[in-house]
């Protein structure tokens, strides 16, 4: 029984100083225009479809003119989207309402959650799929938590509470 109370007590001043700490962030707004994530959205057919013009063009077996298209379009999708997106991302942090970042009750932020996985080594996908799970499981509002997109990251603020 006393194991318990001060288990909940202890789990009672982590929250505390959690919340403490999400609540006196600052909330950054990059500079980053809606225009500009427009343009790189549109300008992506445009990239794959050059990719795809290009393998058709060149003088080689059909089997390495697929290769060469299908690498294309692969390396324009691993960088170029995660660029679009990491735009997305900052577009969001700059004309966002304040109430609706400080919904968040993690630490990071939804939205530097996202720019942190996006900017690692991931593959987009898992990059993609990692946020998805932070924005509708992890991120529940109930409770405050610390949840970076490496283990690693977390023992290290874990250690720091």
């Amino acid at each position: 029984m006393e194991k318990d109370v001060a288990y909940f007590r202890r789990e009672y001043k982590r929250q505390k100083k959690l919340e403490q700490i999400v609540n006196a962030r600052v909330l950054k707004r990059p500079n980053v225009k809606k225009w500009q994530v427009t343009a790189m959205f549109v300008i992506l057919p445009f990239l794959l479809l050059s990719a795809i013009l290009l393998s058709v063009f060149v003088r080689l077996a059909v089997v390495y003119k697929v290769l060469i298209a299908v690498i294309s379009v692969v390396l324009i999708f691993e960088t170029y989207v995660r660029f679009c997106l990491i735009l997305t991302v900052k577009c969001y942090q700059r004309y966002a309402a304040d109430k609706t970042r400080r919904r968040c009750k993690c630490i990071p932020s939804c939205s530097e959650y996202a720019l942190l996985a996006l900017r690692k080594c991931y593959p987009l996908l898992a990059a993609v799929l990692k946020i998805r799970k932070r924005l509708y499981k992890t991120c529940n509002g109930e409770e405050y938590k610390v949840d970076f997109p490496t283990q690693k990251e977390n023992k290290k603020y874990e250690n720091v509470l």
